[in-house]
């Protein structure tokens, strides 16, 4: 017999003693029957979270609160409790779960796709590669890099959700590749809790991208990877909630919502609540959070803001206040919860251009400017002084280039990247810049991320009247421009008359 290592000595209770207990105690219970049906349904130590509430408070001058700061609740109850009350209230939050799961049901399959997509871009098993995911330590230059030991742990926990994954997808690659699965497949076995702590596990910069994305920003302009962390692990904790029937109403959560670092400047930034005690760690916030994602994710649905009317209407029937689930006095007037309120669509659809291309960032690009030379000078230059000069040179250039709208620039989150391709033998492209240049100039009146869009759409497109590819299949004129000359590119585009197909963005987007 093992013998439990617990203090609890309190009896166990039958139902008519433990509605007894509920009477003894000022509660109105209604009949037997009724009582002992609820009781029999939801239990009662369920229950309990929902009439704790309505327990009476010491009169002065007893202490309010114990030597930890909790609230000190009586064991009678007050007034007017009843069962019938406290049912009512657990019904309501019932649905409130069925509500909010349904809603993180949306986010949690968009990040499932957003995370696969941006890593399987670097590697088909990028999960299983740490390298890929930086998830790495570098000790010994002459060693191979060892994986972190947070990475290990991950590992362990995805390969125990693999084996149990049982659905006809996953048959399918099994049976006809091995029992790996790709990352893009991954994502869809993995729980919400592995899923967020493999975002934890990317690398800087492809974090970035994905808070940028939902414009969770930091300080300085760039994606706050830290709040959108937080963020899933938070979301994971209130899906687990709903998934094990726990109590949203009235519950103070564990994990406290971080506020991204550009919202905590600026008062009338929609998240901008977050940053006060009594939201972040209450329903408001996570709604609030939601709210925000879905805006990016599915910016037609209104869910949250249904959520957000449901409780405020039962708020009034069940004679709670909208304040004990953290909804600050003003919250209404927020412009966030008005049906027409929309984010800049702009993040999305650059994030969105990231994951097309492999691209470099602002740094990079001017270090693969190799062409670029120092301006002459009759002076000596030591070696440091030549580096410098080599470094401006390369900055130079491509403040240049960008100037006259020759090169494709993505901004996101306050970094500039810029696709790879542009660049050959430590320049750019020169047929490739011409017609940037003069796509950009027709596009004078657009918005650049949609110029940028529609000059990748061109680039990346297969255009049947440009020569077929080794393999028979049409040519995209990128694909023409990766494997033949510059003076055969642009004879081969002029033929085809592939530059009538770049169609202009309205400029009205």
């Amino acid at each position: 017999m093992t013998i439990p290592e617990s203090t609890y000595a309190k009896p166990f209770l039958t139902l008519p003693a433990q509605i007894r207990r509920l009477r003894e105690r000022g509660m109105e219970c209604g009949t037997d029957e009724f009582a002992a049906g609820v009781l029999q349904r939801y239990g009662y130590y369920r229950l309990s979270g929902y009439w704790h509430l309505y327990r009476a408070r010491p009169e002065p001058p007893a202490p309010r609160f114990d030597d930890e700061g909790r609230e000190v609740r009586l064991e009678s109850f007050v007034p007017g409790t009843s069962l019938a009350h406290v049912v009512s209230l657990y019904e309501f939050d019932h649905e409130l779960r069925t509500r909010l799961g349904d809603a993180l049901s949306t986010i949690e399959t968009a990040f499932r796709f957003f995370i696969g997509h941006r890593l399987g871009r670097v590697d088909a098993f990028a999960h299983r590669n740490p390298e890929a995911l930086g998830a790495v330590r570098r000790g010994d230059p002459e060693a191979l890099p060892e994986p972190t030991s947070a990475y290990r742990e991950w590992l362990e926990e995805y390969d125990r959700h693999e084996k149990r994954a049982r659905g006809d997808f996953v048959v399918h690659f099994r049976e006809k590749y091995g029992p790996h699965l790709p990352i893009w497949v991954a994502t869809e076995v993995m729980s919400f809790g592995v899923l967020s702590s493999l975002y934890g596990l990317m690398r800087q910069g492809d974090q970035e991208v994905l808070a940028a994305r939902f414009q969770a920003h930091a300080a300085d302009g760039r994606g706050d990877r830290g709040a959108l962390g937080n963020w899933l692990n938070n979301l994971r904790n209130v899906r687990n909630i709903c998934a094990h029937y726990g109590r949203l109403w009235n519950r103070t959560f564990d994990v406290l919502i971080d506020a991204p670092g550009e919202a905590r400047k600026d008062d009338d930034d929609p998240l901008f609540p977050l940053a006060a005690e009594g939201t972040n760690n209450k329903l408001y916030g996570v709604l609030l959070i939601m709210r925000h994602l879905l805006l990016s994710i599915a910016p037609e649905r209104t869910d949250v803001i249904d959520i957000a009317d449901f409780i405020e209407d039962r708020s009034d029937t069940l004679g709670f206040a909208m304040g004990q689930l953290g909804f600050p006095a003003d919250w209404r007037g927020r412009p966030i919860w008005e049906q027409g309120f929309a984010l800049d669509s702009s993040p999305m659809l650059a994030a969105s251009l990231l994951d097309r291309v492999d691209s470099l960032t602002a740094p990079q690009a001017r270090a693969a400017l190799t062409a670029a030379q120092p301006t002459p000078t009759d002076k000596q230059r030591t070696p440091g002084q030549l580096a410098a000069a080599k470094r401006g040179a390369q900055k130079s250039l491509l403040r240049t280039y960008l100037r006259y709208e020759v090169v494709i620039e993505i901004e996101l989150g306050g970094t500039k990247h810029y696709p790879a391709f542009q660049f050959r033998d430590g320049r750019i492209i020169d047929a490739l810049a011409e017609i940037n240049k003069a796509f950009a100039a027709a596009c004078s009146d657009a918005r650049p991320v949609l110029v940028t869009s529609a000059l990748l759409d061109w680039w990346q497109t297969p255009h049947p009247a440009l020569p077929k590819g080794a393999d028979g299949h049409a040519q995209s004129p990128l694909d023409l421009l990766d494997s033949v000359s510059e003076e055969a590119f642009e004879e081969a585009i002029h033929e085809a008359g592939a530059k009538s197909s770049l169609v202009a963005p309205d400029s009205r987007c």
